[in-house]
């Protein structure tokens, strides 16, 4: 597939008026120079291995380039290689002629073996591991030809190769790297690294040896972690910066309305939800948990936080797979009485201290605000802490908290809306959730091939999670992002720029 024929199968999620012309000030948008790109933080790693926070994938599907493909209606193409499936068990892939790393040792069958490998070895600590589910072995059966071995079916694997566990890194840079590699991460996707001042800047430039050509408009990437909305905006509207994430929903008509800039908004294959320590009282007590879930209002989020763009959640699975998507699905319903009656039920002094941790974005901190009153009326007595986005990956994972945000960016397989957060042992099981009847349905669910049965398993799964109440779930964002008007560029429902086609016009 060249290029162009990439460019063409990714296709645009955008409209396409009449060109625009740029804001003073943005010369350098223009095609072979800098695009400057505003993003809510700072990414923790730049290695796939180990990378679990969302605000890490904006840069890394620049950096790094996956085995395969994902269109934004999630159909699947080859990238640095093609697939094959030979039997249920049993998934080939075949790399491209002449593909090399950014330093410019060879992407062969034996680099794809070592990245698997690393990903899955259970002393090496990734958290890709279960990306691959029944992995049996890998085994390079010619000097561009890779076997996946499995020893039960696992429906999800092609389009886990087109996410992080698809993104092969030099094994030589591994190697010699060590711990730096985080820092100094080595890929072969459509720019490399330049140089990264955290909490600053990070800067990615174009790679000649990409396999599709070195074509892609713009020399360099600049990714600049701002992580207040208001700055985010002033930026792109003085030029500073072409391209930001995250526009606040309050701000989407009034920027629809000013000609020199472009908002992009789509349904978002993820969840923005909280989870509760349900390692920990008081909510290791489902009958707490169902309280303060009952004591909260989504309907008031979804109005006052987000101005009605997206919808309301009363799951994990979103709406952007209608073939999963429950729309029967209620989840519990708003009652405060019911909520203080649960309270009673328990016997607990009233009121119930709690957390609710939240990084320190405006949306997040409304968010918050929201949960505290309501949680405050219904007999808790609710605080706030706000934590910057880099220490949110750690909180979650350490289980530093009552309830905390677990926001979701979402996978094109339901598989990666539930198995993560919702198996016993799960790796973004921060909630420390545990049900045996969970954790089997979701099992069959990734081992089954017939989408309709695959779809009553995970209602199912999902039924039993809003009983059991592990988690919070208040909304299905909409994608925001906005751009200057003369930029074209394919967004994603999962949020994460991928911009190999973005261009100037």
């Amino acid at each position: 597939m060249t290029g162009t024929t990439r460019r063409a199968l990714l296709g645009t999620a955008l409209a396409a008026p009449a060109a625009l012309a740029l804001p003073r000030g943005a010369a350098a948008q223009e095609n072979g120079g800098t695009l400057s790109i505003g993003v809510v933080s700072d990414p923790v790693t730049l290695d796939p291995a180990f990378a679990g926070s969302f605000f890490e994938n904006q840069v890394l599907y620049n950096l790094h380039e996956t085995l395969l493909v994902a269109r934004p209606d999630g159909q699947v193409f080859p990238g640095l290689a093609t697939h094959e499936q030979k039997d249920p068990l049993t998934h080939v892939l075949t790399l491209r002629e002449g593909l090399t790393f950014h330093d410019g040792t060879p992407l062969d069958a034996e680099a794809v073996k070592f990245n698997i490998d690393r990903y899955t070895d259970p002393a090496g600590g990734s958290i890709r591991r279960s990306d691959f589910g029944p992995l049996a072995g890998v085994a390079v059966t010619g000097p561009r030809t890779v076997e996946i071995r499995l020893s039960a079916p696992y429906a999800p694997l092609p389009l886990v190769l087109t996410n992080r566990a698809g993104m092969m890194v030099s094994p030589s840079a591994v190697r010699s790297l060590g711990a730096d590699f985080a820092a100094r991460a080595v890929g072969a996707g459509p720019w490399k690294l330049a140089s990264w001042t955290k909490n600053s800047e990070l800067v990615l430039e174009r790679f000649p040896g990409y396999w599709a050509g070195d074509g892609h408009p713009f020399a360099r990437l600049v990714f600049r972690p701002l992580p207040d909305e208001t700055v985010r905006l002033a930026n792109l509207r003085s030029g500073t910066l072409q391209l930001i994430d995250a526009i606040p929903p309050q701000s989407v008509a009034a920027l629809q309305r000013e000609a020199n800039l472009r908002v992009s908004q789509m349904p978002s294959l993820g969840f923005n939800a909280f989870a509760f320590n349900c390692t920990r009282a008081p909510f290791n007590d489902p009958r707490l948990r169902r309280a303060f879930s009952a004591a909260v209002d989504p309907e008031v989020i979804h109005r006052v936080v987000y101005f009605n763009t997206g919808r309301v959640a009363r799951g994990p699975l979103s709406p952007a797979v209608p073939w999963a998507f429950d729309e029967s699905a209620t989840g519990i319903a708003h009652d405060p009485a019911r909520a203080r009656a649960l309270l009673a039920e328990v016997g607990a002094t009233q009121p119930v201290p709690v957390t609710v941790t939240v990084t320190n974005s405006p949306q997040m901190v409304r968010i918050a605000q929201v949960l505290q009153a309501a949680g405050n009326v219904a007999g808790f007595k609710v605080e706030v802490r706000q934590i910057d986005p880099t220490s949110l990956i750690t909180v979650l994972r350490q289980r530093d908290f009552d309830i905390c945000m677990a926001p979701w960016s979402g996978r094109y397989d339901p598989d990666g809306n539930m198995y993560f957060y919702f198996t016993k042992g799960g790796p973004n099981n921060f909630a420390g959730y545990e049900s045996d009847a969970v954790t089997e349905l979701l099992q069959r669910a990734r081992a089954t091939s017939a989408q309709a049965e695959r779809a009553t398993l995970y209602r199912q799964a999902q039924r039993q999670v809003q009983e059991d109440a592990p988690m919070l779930f208040l909304h299905f964002d909409a994608i925001l992002q906005a751009s200057v008007g003369r930029l074209r560029w394919t967004q994603y429902p999962d949020a994460v720029f991928r911009l190999f086609d973005a261009k100037a016009t």
